[in-house]
């Protein structure tokens, strides 16, 4: 549904050049072309597939936690957000069996980085790094 090109699909609305959710599924309708309708499918993107996510009871991202879910046959995401701080980025791969995971964390953070089935994080302040497993 996420990049199906066909009336309800997210593709749909960017067939017709919306660069933000519209409030129908048929953008040429008449509504809003800059509505949150629907807007779940961000929150599974940053979430879970990149796996930014604010630690409960910390807000504002001065605590991070980077905990990625890779899906089916999915073999890279890259995605970013801007924090109070800076900016956060998470970008990985798969391929031939190594998941290779890299983290930037604002100056004045720290994150909990957790490679996909591990129990225990790696913590981390600001800067970029890099890890496989």
């Amino acid at each position: 549904m996420h990049n199906h090109e066909e009336a309800p699909g997210y593709g749909f609305q960017l067939k017709f050049g919306a660069t933000t959710l519209t409030e129908q599924w048929d953008p040429r309708q008449g509504s809003s072309w800059n509505h949150f309708m629907m807007g779940q499918i961000d929150e599974w993107f940053f979430n879970s597939l990149a796996g930014i996510r604010t630690v409960e009871g910390k807000p504002g991202m001065k605590e991070i936690e980077i905990r990625p879910r890779p899906v089916g046959d999915l073999t890279y995401v890259r995605a970013s957000t801007q924090t109070l701080y800076g900016k956060v980025a998470v970008d990985w791969t798969r391929e031939n069996g190594v998941f290779t995971l890299k983290v930037t964390i604002p100056v004045g953070c720290t994150a909990r980085v957790f490679l996909p089935d591990e129990k225990e994080p790696k913590i981390v302040e600001s800067g970029t790094y890099s890890f496989k497993k």
